[in-house]
């Protein structure tokens, strides 16, 4: 239900800023995060992660699949680099780090997608990270509180 719900929350927030204003990327941030928060859930949330992908080409970009290939890239990196990591390297500001850095390649190509070409990419995409640099720091807290109330 989470999956569909950030999907569509991000598919809203585009409708209402068409034109004016750069959505982050809700639904690959829930995806990344989940993956991460709750280790046994990785097939579910790569099946949801390229039929979103899938349903957000088909809205918007036109070309099926882009979408899929970087959200299922940004997942599968994600996890790979995260499972890596020894039990006391699975810190807080690890876990924001990756799920910030899952969202770069798709936020870049999504404003050159855009049209947007030369110096402006590179303010577009300061004004898209400072959209979702709050969210990330939420879902570190998140995991820090989890973290915290978890007995190991």
């Amino acid at each position: 239900m989470i999956y569909a719900l950030s999907w569509y929350f991000q598919d809203f927030l585009l409708v209402l800023g068409t034109g004016k204003v750069l959505v982050p990327e809700i639904f690959l941030l829930s995806m990344v995060f989940l993956s991460l928060y709750r280790p046994g859930g990785g097939v579910e949330i790569i099946w949801w992660a390229f039929f979103g992908g899938m349903l957000w080409d088909l809205r918007w970009l036109g070309f099926p699949g882009i979408s899929s290939l970087f959200y299922l890239t940004a997942i599968l990196t994600s996890r790979w680099v995260w499972y890596s990591l020894p039990a006391s390297g699975r810190t807080v500001p690890v876990f924001a780090l990756i799920l910030w850095s899952a969202n770069l390649p798709i936020s870049l190509l999504r404003i050159y997608l855009g049209g947007a070409r030369g110096a402006s990419v590179f303010a577009a995409y300061l004004l898209q990270q400072s959209y979702i640099l709050p969210l990330v720091l939420l879902a570190g807290l998140a995991y820090g509180w989890r973290v915290k109330n978890t007995d190991a």
